[in-house]
Order: structure tokens, then C-alpha cells, then sequence
């Protein structure tokens, strides 16, 4: 997907992020070029320090179910 502009969106993204004190305490990076890369970098997301702390499966639907109870 080259030249599509993935590139000026996260730095938009990055901008607003610092313009209006929005409080992320971390952004994911996720390859989705097919199902097999997305399942992968969603279950490495298992990996992080907040993850391994609430015993989150290293599975694709258990991340996302951690990360949809996250405030």
C-alpha cells in the first residue's frame, strides 16, 4: 500500500495527540497485511509488562479483550 499516505496519518494522529493532552500510555504498531501478520501482532501485545500482569493469553481475542476493558 505504498504511497497511500500511512505515514502523514500517524503523524497527524501524533500531533493531535500532542496538541490536546490526550493520555495514551502506549500505541500498538500493527502489521495487517494479511490475517496471519495481524494474529501475530496482536498476540505479542500478550508481552507487555500490563498484559503479563493480568495473565492475558498470548491469543488475538484475549488481547483484544484485555485491551477493550483498558480506561
Amino acid at each position: 500500500m505504498g504511497g497511500v499516505g500511512k505515514t502523514q496519518i500517524c503523524l497527524k494522529f501524533i500531533e493531535e495527540i500532542m496538541n490536546n493532552n490526550y493520555n495514551f500510555s502506549k500505541i500498538f504498531w500493527i502489521d495487517a497485511t494479511n490475517a496471519e501478520t495481524l494474529a501475530n501482532d496482536i498476540s505479542i501485545i500478550a508481552d507487555e509488562p500490563d498484559a503479563k500482569l493480568h495473565d492475558v493469553e498470548k491469543t488475538a481475542k484475549a488481547v483484544l479483550g484485555w485491551l477493550a476493558q483498558i480506561q
